[in-house]
Parts: structure tokens; sequence; C-alpha cells
């Protein structure tokens, strides 16, 4: 199944409202987040479609494992986007470039209308 960004939203919404008002809902929430989505909006979600839950009372602590290697000498996935792509560096020194040349044209443009309108009032 496809799912559009409202539809995920309204499911969110749905599964959040029930969980702040229900606790046997709440658990199961937290404990199989897939089981209560099916039973609250009766849709089946992918289970390779991966969906954290936390619970908002205490101290939490999430930590993102970096992808495994296979081989020693092989990339990771996002270590050969980023040799294929380029560096975050050249990327940054990129778009801060368009940036100023943007704000150039811009200032340019600013100016062309303040003689415009200067050369207007004579």
């Amino acid at each position: 199944m496809s799912w559009t960004e409202e539809q995920i939203q309204e499911t969110v919404n749905a599964v959040m409202a029930k969980a702040s008002s229900d606790a046997a809902f709440r658990a199961l929430a937290v404990s199989d987040i897939y089981a209560a989505i099916q039973q609250e909006t009766g849709q089946e979600v992918p289970r390779e479609f991966k969906i954290n839950v936390v619970d908002g009372t205490g101290y939490h602590a999430t930590i993102v494992l970096p992808e495994a290697r296979g081989e020693a000498d092989e990339l990771t996935e996002t270590e050969l986007e980023s040799v294929a792509g380029g560096s975050k560096d050249g990327a940054t020194d990129f778009f801060n470039g368009v940036g100023s040349i943007a704000e150039d044209a811009a200032r340019a443009a600013i100016r062309v209308g303040e003689n415009y309108g200067n050369a207007q009032a004579k």
C-alpha cells in the first residue's frame, strides 16, 4: 500500500489521540505500533517500514547505529553516496556561492529600482 502524507498524518493523529486517553492502547502502541495502527485505523503497515515509538513520560535516549559494514574494504552506502555525490563541504561552498550571486543580483535590482524612482521624481 502506498500512503499519502495526509493518510500518514491522519494515522499519527488517530493513534496519538487514542493513546493519550486509553492506557491499554498506549501500552499496545509502545510495544507493537503496527498492531496499534491496524486496530485504530484498519490499515496494515508493512514491517519493512520502521516506526519507532517513544513514550513521552520519563527520560529517554535514542541511539542510531551506523550502517553495518560488509567486507573490510567495502564502503557503506552512506560513504559511497558521499564519494559519488561529492563532499558536503563542496556542496556548502557551491550553495553559498549561489546565495551570494542571488544576493548581489537582488541588490543590483534594488539600485535599479531606486534609480528609476529618482528619475521619475525629477
